[in-house]
């Protein structure tokens, strides 16, 4: 059989920071295909029939998602949908081993998170990064590099996931 071939590519990722982020690595440093990026926790809600129905014939599916909580029955549940779905031609699971700032202290020069955006504290982070104009030049300047970036394994319950990152990342 040979590979389908994905004309469209729709992200599901857990919040609006990392929606950002996505937007960001997508347009602004083009390091990801493009792509549609939609806030939905694929680790815990489900995928509704109304979200199937939108997708457009041959689109890859993009599952991006934290590690370091929950377990992993509603995400088996919702690949399974997502398989059954025959607008979908390729299903991606991206786990962020934890999870995104951890994702983001692996792949800049940083050793926590509150320096790549200058925070007080941890807390400040998610909200400061969906406000930053400038979150290209933030990742730039502390050396981003897209290739130790969604590069783990994740940990149980999530062991058996494998990170299929490589298929949406643009290397140069």
């Amino acid at each position: 059989m040979t590979p389908v071939r994905s004309r469209y590519v729709q992200y599901y990722v857990e919040g609006e920071d990392e929606k950002k982020l996505i937007d960001t690595l997508k347009t602004k440093l083009g390091v990801i295909k493009p792509g549609k990026v939609q806030k939905l926790n694929v680790v815990a809600q489900e995928i509704t029939d109304m979200r199937l129905r939108a997708l457009a014939p041959g689109t890859m599916v993009v599952l991006v998602f934290d590690t370091d909580t929950g377990n992993p029955d509603i995400l088996k549940k919702n690949i399974k949908l997502l398989d059954a779905c025959t607008s979908v031609s390729e299903i991606v699971l991206i786990p962020q081993v934890p999870n995104l700032e951890e994702e983001l202290v692996r792949s800049c020069d940083i050793e926590r998170i509150e320096k790549l955006l200058k925070n007080k504290s941890k807390h400040e982070f998610k909200s400061d990064l969906i406000r930053v104009s400038n979150l290209d030049a933030k990742l730039q300047e502390h050396q981003f590099n897209i290739n130790l970036f969604w590069c783990g394994s994740p940990t149980p319950p999530y062991q058996n996931i494998e990170n299929q990152a490589a298929k949406v990342k643009l290397l140069k």
